[in-house]
């Protein structure tokens, strides 16, 4: 029985050690934005880094006139070390240009393992998905 006990102790241990381990973004959802005068348009969302504004991946292209929430393929798959940096995650429109943004930082926002992490501010609502590697 005391084997168990340090088994287990010793997977939960591993298991919260995230820090230098990258996940790997895969899908983003689009739950909802706002939308104030803006005219039917394909939306897509854009991947940048915090500080650079560097832009590391992009989503397809969605019509504005369908329903929310959509989900996003990413194109390419990208590993983000979500505990040593700050991301950006930009909605766009090809006809508007920028619409909306939100930071994904996880010294705010903490979990240990993520399937679906939702982030939102007053003008964007997305959740990100994906896998650790």
């Amino acid at each position: 029985m005391k084997k168990w006990w340090i088994i287990c102790l010793a997977l939960l241990c591993a298991g919260c050690k995230k820090e230098d381990i990258a996940f790997t973004l895969k899908s983003v959802r689009l739950n909802e934005y706002r939308k104030t005068n803006l005219p039917a348009q394909k939306l897509y969302l854009k991947v940048c880094e915090e500080d650079t504004a560097v832009v590391l991946a992009r989503t397809e292209k969605y019509p504005s006139d369908l329903t929310l929430p959509a989900v996003f393929a990413i194109r390419p798959l990208i590993p983000l070390n979500l505990y040593k940096k700050g991301y950006r995650f930009q909605l766009w429109g090809d006809v508007s240009g920028y619409l909306a943004g939100c930071r994904v930082d996880m010294d705010e926002f903490k979990i240990i393992f993520p399937i679906d992490m939702e982030v939102s501010n007053d003008s964007l609502s997305i959740s990100i998905s994906g896998s650790w590697k």
